[in-house]
Formats: C-alpha cells, structure tokens, sequence
C-alpha cells in the first residue's frame, strides 16, 4: 500500500519505505542535510509557509515542514524502516551510517 503524508498520520504500519527525493541531500563539507524546497513535490502542504513577509523566512518554514513530514513518515513503521535515497551524496552518507551501525552492534 502506498501512502503519503495526509493518510499514514495517526496511523502505525508494520514497515514503511520511505523515497527521498531530489529536495534531499546530503553535504558532506558541512555534515549536513541540505533541503531544496524548489525541488518538493508537494507544494500545497507548505502553502501556509508563503505567509511570510522575508523569502528567508518563508524559506526556513518550508524547509521545516519538509523534515517534520519526512520524521512523520519514518515513525509510522512498528518493525522496520526502508530509506531509498534519490541523491548519490544522500544514499552514500546513509551506506557510511547503516556500516558504522553494523560495525557497533546496531
């Protein structure tokens, strides 16, 4: 089954997959994530984000709403989470993560 945002909330699953797309990515200069907003599919579920006077403030709660649906999304699984990252930096980061967790017992 296939879902999104709007019909797993309130809802726990047995797995979830997750797709990170190309709004995602990883920088590995700063050890962060990057977050795009020009690139999120979803533009209805920041629309209340345009609210905002300064594009650096509308920007910043965009990309908020952006990592609070993806946390939504990775809590529902009971038993187990899937990541397929779009982005080759993102995917490597998460491979370097998912060694280092096996490596340590995880």
């Amino acid at each position: 089954e296939v879902g999104s945002i709007y019909t797993v909330q309130g809802f726990d699953l047995n797995y979830v997959g997750i797709v990170l797309g190309t709004s995602i990515d990883y920088d590995f200069e700063t050890e962060r994530l990057t977050i795009d907003p020009s690139k999120y599919q979803d533009t209805g579920g920041y629309s209340g984000a345009n609210r905002f006077a300064r594009h650096k403030e509308a920007m910043a709660a965009k990309e908020q709403i952006i990592l609070n649906s993806i946390n939504v999304l990775m809590k529902r699984g009971i038993y187990g989470l899937a990541i397929y990252a779009v982005n080759d930096n993102l995917k490597r980061k998460l491979q370097d993560m998912r060694v280092e967790a096996m490596k340590n017992g995880i």
